[in-house]
């Protein structure tokens, strides 16, 4: 069985880089998220309805 570039597990499966899942996982970088802006609604309005702002009734630290 050949074995983990990386750390030196034995691998059931060789890959071609020559790293295991874990290794490879690991050493990837991680995926670039952009945060969500407020003002976009998840969900698409309905045809015919209006969207409330409901920003002002948010709960903050302050107000708790």
């Amino acid at each position: 069985m050949s074995r983990c570039a990386a750390c030196g597990r034995r691998l059931r499966r060789p890959s071609p880089s020559g790293l295991g899942p874990v290794c490879a996982r690991r050493l990837q970088p991680a995926p670039a998220r952009t945060p969500a802006r407020a003002s976009e609604s998840p969900v698409e309005p309905i045809p015919g309805q209006i969207e409330i702002d409901l920003t002002p009734f948010q709960p903050t630290l302050g107000s708790l």
